[in-house]
């Protein structure tokens, strides 16, 4: 069964944006993500970040009418040959350096310094994709992290709730869910783009797309 958060509806994506944790939430420009996302404006500054998983490119696959199209993006995928993860920029550290802050109840709070980077690229349809290296339950190892940002003023996006349609500068509601169409040459890019995260990665796209 598919753990993808995100759903298809015929050709529209339903992204659920009524939940403050979760797949899919709601940013500003600098990743900020907004607590109540009921009560976020309908504005143009803000974002549907997007957790894209390995489901949900298996789902999105669907989108494809061709089977030669599908043929002939995994041809692309095997010629990438870069990768974030290879860089030095995909280290993520934890500051052992601690600096005592304050006290409380007896506690001494000290304050860390996690430093990482994120990587972004905005694509030729104004979405914006974002590899963000995080590190495992252990600790050990950091492995990327893939969002989509869609722009709420996006073409092709439809900010609804249980009412229907939200117009521009009013509260998102109860239920507040957005219908996503996508192109199939967005699509591609979207995935090519995504297959830079690590040669891993890249390879489990293929055999998605291939199955």
């Amino acid at each position: 069964m598919s753990k993808a958060k995100a759903k298809l509806k015929g050709n529209t994506i339903i992204l659920q944006l009524h939940y403050s944790q979760g797949g899919t939430r709601i940013a500003d420009k600098e990743g900020n993500h907004l607590p109540k996302p009921t009560q976020v404006i309908n504005d143009k500054r803000y974002y549907i970040e997007w957790m894209i998983t390995n489901d949900e490119i298996k789902l999105l696959s669907k989108l494809f009418k061709k089977e030669e199209d599908i043929t002939g993006l995994i041809n692309l995928l095997q010629k990438i040959s870069k990768f974030a993860e290879e860089t030095k920029y995909s280290k993520r550290t934890t500051s052992f350096e601690k600096k005592e802050i304050d006290k409380f109840e007896g506690f001494k709070i000290y304050h860390y310094t996690d430093d990482f980077n994120s990587f972004e690229k905005i694509l030729d349809s104004d979405l914006r994709v974002r590899l963000t290296f995080k590190l495992g339950d252990f600790g050990v190892t950091a492995h990327p992290h893939m969002y989509v940002l869609i722009p709420f003023n996006f073409k092709s996006l439809k900010i609804k709730n249980i009412e229907g349609k939200v117009n521009e500068n009013k509260p998102l509601g109860k239920g507040c869910f957005g219908e996503l169409n996508l192109n199939e040459e967005e699509l591609k890019e979207i995935i090519l783009t995504l297959a830079h995260a690590s040669n891993n990665h890249r390879n489990a796209l293929i055999e998605i797309l291939k199955s």
